[in-house]
């Protein structure tokens, strides 16, 4: 094993995971640090409002995003490749229209539904902020896909996770400064201006790192482009249901509060997730190129990820479990309460781990209709597990709804993989493949 995991973290693959991983461990730190100060200027209640306008801010930005930030991946490293510089830029810039105006949509149809729908003990204003600020938030997910398919590790992900805590940070603290008080609303426009600044940078780095070219605005292509956009939506649509799902149920069924609690406690959760998002920065663009190359080393590619997946998370969360007390009472002494959300959450973000790189190997290795279909079902099992969870439980119930549709999701998909490619990525299977190698 300890042979496999030397070879792995030797290999050129690994130095464009270690600027990832780099950038991903101080944006974790930025961003926690964040919510931490966040949580203790607003408070519980405050912080709950900005927590659930925020939310619907990114599922928005994602539905609205049509798929293409995911089909990047696909299309910039297949145009790349074959030396198509004018059908990569036909896909740039007919990208961008079609996640502007998509998200754009969205957003008008929610403005909509506020002022249908009174929005209780969250600020209408606040809602209508987080609403309007998505199309930024679309645009900036599409442009840091568009690098990360180009390669271009530290340009995709220094922006959106260094820049933009400090950036929202440093403009929230002023306003404390200057007024002696913040709100979730003036949070909001802030973030929606940081988003503005970042999106300008990223578009600067994709001009300067794809070949020089004029694309044409909705070519022919746009229809192909679309029908492979289109599923993996419904895949990352999905994957926000299971997301978002708890978050707005209990703003809907509880208050504020409660949401303030709960989403800090799964933000301390989630700090395990960082080693796997700096893998997949690598992952999938790796894995789609050697599928489709045919290459028959796609297998041992699945195994030295898996060691990246699991190792560093296994440890990280024993952490957390060992520190929970003192990383909790950072927010203030009334989150401590969301210590029980953050064990449940800790136990379903390791099975995801457990499974490896298994999303990857479905969605860009042409079985993302597959994907799509698991996602959809683990979606709807999501809801109905929040539903009778916060009901019962509360925050709680919430935290274990989640947690056990992300570990029924990740064996669900990791069967589906075995099935389709025969690849096995979990990390059983490589500590398996590891015992059978030479030493």
């Amino acid at each position: 094993m300890f042979t496999s995991v030397r070879q792995v973290f030797s290999s050129s693959l690994s130095r464009g995971a270690a600027v990832t991983f780099g950038i991903r461990v101080a944006g974790t730190g930025l961003l926690y640090a964040l919510h931490v100060c966040l949580a203790r200027w607003m408070g519980a209640d405050g912080y709950g409002v900005y927590v659930f306008a925020i939310s619907w801010t990114s599922v928005l930005a994602q539905l609205g995003a049509l798929g293409l930030p995911t089909a990047a991946l696909r299309f910039v490293s297949t145009y790349r490749t074959e030396q198509q510089a004018s059908d990569l830029w036909s896909f740039v810039r007919t990208g961008r229209v079609l996640v502007a105006g998509g998200a754009g949509g969205l957003a008008l149809m929610a403005t909509g539904g506020a002022l249908l729908f009174p929005a209780g003990a969250f600020s209408f204003w606040a809602l209508l902020t987080g609403f309007w600020i998505a199309p930024l938030l679309a645009l900036l997910s599409f442009e840091t896909e568009l690098l990360r398919a180009s390669n271009r590790f530290a340009l995709s992900y220094a922006p959106k996770y260094l820049l933009r805590p400090l950036g929202i940070g440093g403009g929230t603290g002023a306003i404390l400064w200057a007024t002696d008080a913040v709100s979730p609303t003036a949070v909001l426009l802030c973030t929606g201006g940081v988003f503005g600044g970042v999106l300008l940078i990223q578009q600067w780095g994709v001009r300067w790192a794809l070949p020089s070219a004029r694309g044409a605005l909705f070519p022919p292509r746009t229809r192909q482009w679309i029908g492979v956009a289109l599923p993996l939506l419904l895949t990352n649509g999905f994957d926000l249901v299971l997301q978002k799902t708890d978050v707005v149920l209990l703003g809907v069924l509880a208050g504020p509060d409660d949401v303030g609690i709960y989403f800090a406690a799964m933000r301390t959760a989630q700090v395990v997730t960082f080693f796997g998002f700096a893998v997949d920065a690598v992952a999938a663009p790796h894995i789609a190129q050697l599928y489709h190359n045919g290459d028959d080393r796609l297998q041992a590619a699945a195994s030295r990820f898996a060691h990246w997946y699991f190792w560093p998370t296994l440890a990280t969360a024993g952490g957390l479990v060992l520190f929970a007390t003192p990383i909790l009472s950072l927010f203030g002494g009334e989150f401590l309460a969301g210590t029980p959300v953050m064990y449940a959450f800790l136990a379903g973000l390791l099975v995801n781990a457990a499974t490896g790189p298994q999303i990857h190997l479905l969605s860009l290795t042409g079985h993302e209709r597959s994907c799509a279909s698991i996602f959809g079902w683990c979606a709807l099992l999501n809801v109905v597990l929040n539903l009778g969870g916060i009901y019962a439980l509360g925050t709680l119930g919430a935290a274990l709804a989640t947690a056990t549709t992300i570990a029924v999701r990740n064996l669900w998909v990791h069967s589906h993989v075995i099935r389709q490619t025969g690849i096995r990525p979990s990390i059983i299977a490589a500590l398996r493949s590891s015992s059978r190698s030479p030493a």
